[in-house]
């Protein structure tokens, strides 16, 4: 019978099957299989550069997955500290052994660098600088060091770590206050705050070490918030160290705040925050300094002298009701100044 066709048989109609293919034709469309699977890993490998020397032209495949899976083990080599492993050896055009043991040092031995900074661990900090913090072998691995030298010091500075921040500083360490500031015009500069964090805290030592080196921190940085300076954050907060640091740097005893309103504020001059805070050796300080204590602010008219007055006459009502005689201690307070 006709293949292909269907028949009846007893008056049902019966559909037949297509002939099972030859050997042959099995063979040919494996093969056809096999070809498109070779073309499919061909594609998905991809040509990358040689691990041997200059003259070695031999080409080495590596596999997408293996690029992943290699990136993912080089990221987990920082374990969270600045400078990753990705930013260095792993994209570094040299990537031989001994820079892959200079950062597996550096990342070693980093906890230890940022303890003793923030210790203020000077020997310690040496012995790891002279040990591990060397010079980098290329730019790559520079980076780590960079970043990790800049952590260091910037811990220093905020735990108030005077000789380590000196040291780091001397060898190099850079803490980046310039990356924020657009241009490199002095004005700009001045937007720096770490000078007034530190004569916040009453940081002298490290306020002094910011000042004598050119790592972007001078008398004239104003906090963006309220435009106050370095002098104004001491005398507000009665640092009378910070106070003297900053007059013997040349700062503006008369500079008034840039915007706001009461004590950081409207107008208002380092000696009439230390007046209105009751800091009354910082008053002192700043009148020995030369400060004008009979300057009006401008969102009130009041000078400084007026403004220590009325905290003096605060003061006293206060102990008044609380049953102390005045005339002792608190009087003698009121005629300091």
């Amino acid at each position: 019978r006709p293949t292909g066709r269907s028949t009846t048989r007893r008056g049902m109609r019966l559909a037949t099957t297509a002939p099972a293919p030859s050997a042959a034709a099995s063979r040919c469309a494996h093969a056809g299989r096999e070809e498109e699977r070779r073309r499919c890993r061909h594609r998905a490998w991809t040509r990358v550069a040689p691990r041997g020397g200059e003259g070695d032209d031999s080409v080495r495949l590596a596999h997408p997955r293996s690029r992943v899976a290699a990136a993912a083990s080089a990221s987990s080599r920082g374990g969270g500290t600045p400078g990753s492993w990705n930013l260095g050896v792993a994209h570094s055009a040299a990537n031989k052994k001994d820079q892959r043991d200079y950062v597996d040092a550096l990342f070693a031995q980093y906890p230890h660098l940022m303890e003793a900074a923030e210790a203020d661990d000077r020997k310690k900090v040496q012995e790891l600088m002279d040990a591990v913090y060397l010079p980098a072998p290329d730019a790559s691995t520079a980076k780590i060091r960079d970043a990790q030298l800049r952590a260091a010091a910037l811990a220093a500075a905020r735990a108030g770590g005077a000789k380590s921040l000196r040291l780091l500083l001397d060898r190099g360490a850079d803490l980046g206050l310039f990356d924020e500031v657009v241009g490199s015009d002095p004005e700009e500069r001045s937007r720096c705050t770490m000078g007034v964090e530190c004569a916040g805290r009453g940081r002298a030592e490290v306020l002094d070490v910011l000042l004598s080196e050119d790592v972007g921190v001078s008398t004239e940085c104003r906090d963006p918030r309220n435009g106050t300076t370095a002098l104004m954050a001491a005398a507000r907060f009665g640092h009378v160290a910070c106070i003297a640091v900053l007059v013997d740097r040349g700062a503006d005893v008369d500079a008034r705040s840039e915007y706001g309103s009461g004590a950081t504020g409207g107008g208002s001059t380092a000696a009439m925050m230390a007046a209105e805070n009751g800091h009354a050796g910082a008053l002192n300080a700043l009148r020995a300094a030369g400060a004008d204590v009979n300057l009006t602010r401008e969102v009130d008219g009041k000078t400084a002298m007026q403004l220590h007055r009325e905290k003096v006459t605060a003061e006293m009502k206060k102990l008044s009701n609380m049953g102390y005689v005045q005339g002792s201690s608190i009087g003698n307070y009121a005629t300091e100044i």
